[in-house]
């Protein structure tokens, strides 16, 4: 096309929802999407009447015209808002991406389809959080899973889910596989850390730490079925055996409050932060010493960011997480057998990258504290297998393939319908 593709994004939550994973990955894949030509903007709710309906976000123009779903009533009345929406704006664009598979996608797919828009739906999540699993939970759940079988291209992020997207029905060539790339960030450097947590310090006091005190960092929803619960349960002992440890709980949560009370009810609270969300959690993976990922929630931006950061990581063992870093870049759809040989052999004379990982065997919290034990008491050892999983999955793997692979579905997409098909006197939005 002689201009820029158009694609407007559709997600439940984006900036400044950084303590979200969905979020704060539709945000990383917007700004690469804007930053390699394409004109972006983002469609997503509003959760306050005082939120603006039209803001910037690093020049991408995000709108905020209906009010997030805080019931099953509100999800219909939010889901007509959404259909009134693009019916009024969509025709201004070639392509319309949806992030997940769930009532957005059931919108969109719908009224795209009647305008003749061809749309690109991602199944979304790793593990027990995929929308293949959600669909499962409900009625809504299972029309959303048939009506995207419409979708003009569905992203799958695994072998597993395409698998799963077939026995569910959808066609074989319908479906595109897109392994997650990691982004390149600054190297740890003593420098780097000392002002990341200069820069924390300066804007919450829990943050405050001595430059030779390790942090532990975990990136979680504070639920009690869910990771953050199990370094909850695991911090006394562990702060037992090291006093000048800080362990940092970064995210938000319906068990944020009970949680906190446990700690503190522990004597553990001057060793401890629950910081909330960050807009941008740069400087947390920057200051921190140690990651720790409990479940499959975080896989798709903030596991990344870690690997992509150099930090340890202690995690729990998990198919989900072994499936993400040692998935083989051979499933990019844009690159050639003979272009991914040097990467296949930079990974096969490494062995498997999750092996650089420390794992613990089971999720209890003697586990866990015996596997950030052995990274505390061998850093200089983790930090070097940090350091070479981060330059094996940034060579192998890098963002920009990944980008690579969704400009080529966009500019596919950008050219199935004509535009004199759409509906001229649609209003466009930028």
């Amino acid at each position: 096309m002689n201009r820029k593709p158009r694609v407007l994004m559709i997600g439940r939550r984006y900036w400044p929802h950084g303590s979200i994973d969905s979020a704060s990955v539709l945000v990383q894949t917007a700004c690469a999407m804007h930053r390699r030509g394409v004109h972006v903007e983002v469609l997503t709710p509003r959760y306050a009447s005082s939120w603006p309906e039209s803001i910037m976000v690093r020049e991408v123009p995000v709108h905020r015209a209906v009010s997030a779903p805080r019931s099953e009533w509100g999800m219909g009345k939010y889901m007509r808002g959404l259909t009134a929406w693009l019916q009024q704006h969509a025709a201004s664009f070639d392509v319309v991406y949806v992030d997940s598979m769930r009532e957005e996608a059931l919108v969109a797919v719908d009224t795209a389809k009647q305008m003749g828009i061809p749309t690109m739906v991602r199944c979304r999540g790793w593990g027990r959080f995929n929308d293949c699993q959600w669909w499962q939970t409900s009625r809504l759940a299972r029309r959303c899973g048939a009506m995207t079988r419409g979708a003009d291209i569905v992203v799958a992020n695994s072998a597993a889910v395409e698998r799963t997207l077939l026995m569910e029905g959808f066609e074989p060539e319908r479906i595109e596989r897109i392994v997650q790339g990691f982004a390149a960030s600054p190297g740890r450097t003593a420098i780097r850390r000392h002002a990341a947590r200069q820069a924390l310090a300066s804007a919450n006091a829990d943050l405050v730490t001595e430059s030779d005190t390790p942090v532990v960092l975990c990136h979680a929803t504070m639920s009690r079925d869910q990771g953050a619960d199990l370094l909850v349960r695991t911090a006394r002992p562990l702060l037992i055996r090291y006093p000048n440890l800080r362990i940092w709980f970064a995210g938000d949560g319906p068990s944020r409050d009970s949680m906190y009370q446990r700690l503190r009810s522990d004597g553990v609270r001057a060793s401890i932060a629950m910081p909330g969300s960050f807009a941008d959690a740069e400087d947390l993976f920057a200051a921190a010493d140690l990651y720790v990922q409990c479940d499959d929630e975080g896989l798709e931006y903030f596991l990344p960011t870690a690997v992509a950061s150099g930090l340890p990581i202690v995690a729990v063992e998990n198919v989900s997480i072994r499936s993400l870093l040692d998935a083989e870049s051979a499933s990019d759809p844009v690159r050639s057998a003979q272009e991914l040989e040097p990467d296949h052999r930079l990974v096969s004379s490494c062995g498997r990258p999750s092996d650089r990982l420390e794992w613990c065997s089971t999720a209890t919290p003697k586990e866990l504290r015996l596997a950030v034990s052995r990274v505390l008491e061998g850093m200089p050892a983790a930090t070097d297998r940090a350091a070479e999983l981060r330059r094996i999955l940034l060579r192998s793997r890098p963002l920009s393939r990944t980008t690579d692979a969704y400009l080529g579905l966009v500019e596919r997409l950008s050219h199935k319908a004509p535009r004199d098909g759409r509906a001229p006197q649609a209003e466009a939005v930028s």
